[in-house]
């Protein structure tokens, strides 16, 4: 007499080991329960498009989105019930009308000590988990049981604007696209990006995207060295929200902002938001993304206005978040950062702590790239850090000391440079540009791209900025007059150094 299978369900001896679920009681409830198995096989059949190869995802057609309602009609008339269909209605015994129920596979206890039903028991347990993990599939279900939830279900400080912003953020999510890239075999990175403009005669839309999506290489951490490298041939692909992709041509990627723009061909007219480009320090805000699925990312938190250390560009603002889920950071990068009325207060660039492009340097690249093809800006040559962003006892000291309360401290000066020969030295002060007031980075970034507008005579000239400077060294306010290259490559400032025993050879 065959030995019988153990409690856990082994059949022992020489037939095959199978673990078998046994005991199942006919109370078991008719709402089907998810099972690891069931949720293996769900994420089995949805790889990311792009996630796990740089292979080409399937790309739609032009005409797909056109014929997807008609194909879908034809095809679900013709469509015959599959093998899993008939055995559902079999099983179930369920009239033609709608799908069938799941329900659970009720086996007796004694059939598990019968060694020749252990393959067929273990057969209906393996269909029941495959049509658990087809049911899992389902968009209302998915999300649920396979995506941790966003601030805008979890955040405390949310629930008081909850409804109002949840509809701001879907009214703005189908601006928000995926983006993937790779060079030959190896894929770069994937971010998040928005359409910034649409040209109907073509059927193309524009993207706006963080040039991190074709980095191929970053050395070092100090962004002034310029040592980031870039690839932009590329291949890159856009990623829609409902999981499609298209491949993208690129227009232009600029190094200093670490800007990059895309050309899609989309049948449909693309949606396009509003800027502001005037956010305020403390303003609370959302930054959006796709991530690796094109499920849309939200993340929460409050606009800082902070000095940038001498590792950062002058041109970021902040934002203090409290994610709890901050893998979704990884996507967001290069994605749109909007405030409660929906409209873009910025980009974000995850170039280091939590730091964003505002919409007031976007839109002056924009109109650059408009206007002369390109996004340039005058190289100062020169770090600087702004005093109404420093502790109130350190602003008192300056003013006490130098009769200042604003303006933007010298923190470097690049060697070489128009500034250091023309006698900038590191703590003077600049408090103005052709006559106007700079108070923050920032603002010293609008008014150079501004310069550029106004009197470019094309890339890689030259332009005379008049800059009114406190030499604390000497205690001495003076005019002077810069006259620095613009370009549209990063700008490198580089620290002076002396060999006191002697270059090394």
């Amino acid at each position: 007499m065959p030995q019988a299978a153990t409690q856990e369900g082994e059949a022992s001896g020489s037939g095959p080991t199978l673990v078998l679920r046994r005991g199942r009681s006919s109370t078991v409830s008719a709402t089907p329960t998810t099972t690891t198995r069931s949720m293996a096989l769900v994420r089995a059949r949805r790889k990311p498009p792009g996630s796990q190869s740089p292979q080409e995802p399937p790309v739609r057609s032009p005409t797909s989105k056109r014929k997807r309602g008609a194909a879908a009609n034809q095809e679900s008339k013709e469509r015959t019930r599959t093998r899993d269909e008939e055995e559902e209605e079999e099983e179930d015994g369920v009239s033609s009308a709608g799908s069938s129920p799941i329900r659970a596979p009720q086996i007796p206890d004694a059939l598990y000590e019968d060694l020749d039903m252990l393959k067929a028991i273990q057969d209906i347990h393996d269909a029941y988990d495959e049509k658990l993990g087809r049911q899992m599939e389902l968009p209302t279900l998915y999300l649920h049981t396979c995506k941790p939830p966003t601030c805008l279900s979890t955040n405390p400080k949310l629930l008081r604007v909850r409804e109002s912003t949840t509809k701001t953020v879907l009214a703005a999510a189908p601006s928000v696209i995926g983006l993937s890239s790779s060079v030959g075999r190896h894929s770069l990175t994937r971010c998040s990006g928005f359409w910034v403009d649409w040209d109907e005669e073509n059927k193309k839309g524009t993207v706006l995207t963080t040039a991190h999506l074709i980095r191929t290489k970053s050395p070092s951490s100090n962004d002034w060295l310029g040592k980031d490298e870039y690839a932009p041939k590329a291949k890159v692909f856009v990623h829609f929200r409902d999981a499609t992709t298209e491949k993208a041509t690129m227009l232009y990627y600029e190094k200093h902002y670490n800007l990059a723009m895309f050309e899609v061909r989309v049948d449909e007219p693309v949606q396009l938001l509003s800027f502001n480009d005037d956010v305020k320090s403390a303003e609370e805000v959302f930054e959006l993304g796709r991530d690796e699925s094109s499920f849309l990312t939200i993340g929460h938190g409050m606009v800082q206005y902070l000095n940038p250390n001498l590792l950062e560009r002058h041109h970021y603002l902040y934002v203090h978040g409290t994610d709890e889920h901050p893998k979704a950071q990884i996507y967001d990068n290069g994605g749109p950062v909007i405030d409660f009325d929906g409209k873009i207060v910025g980009m974000v660039s995850n170039s280091t702590r939590g730091s964003i492009i505002p919409s007031s340097i976007l839109l002056k690249c924009l109109h650059l790239w408009k206007k002369f093809g390109r996004m340039s800006r005058p190289h100062l040559g020169l770090k600087f850090s702004a005093i109404k962003l420093l502790d109130p006892p350190l602003i008192e000291q300056i003013l006490v000391k130098c009769s200042i309360d604003s303006g933007l401290i010298v923190q470097e000066v690049s060697e070489g440079s128009p500034a250091e020969k023309l006698g900038f030295r590191v703590g003077d002060v600049i408090e103005c540009l052709n006559g106007k007031h700079v108070s923050t980075t920032v603002e010293l970034e609008n008014m150079l791209l501004s310069k550029y507008v106004e009197g470019s005579s094309g890339l890689n000239s030259e332009v005379d900025i008049e800059v009114w400077v406190f030499h604390m060294r000497r205690s001495l306010w003076r005019s002077k007059t810069l006259t620095v290259k613009v370009s549209d490559d990063a700008e490198v400032i580089v620290r002076g150094g002396y060999h006191p025993f002697g270059q090394k050879t």
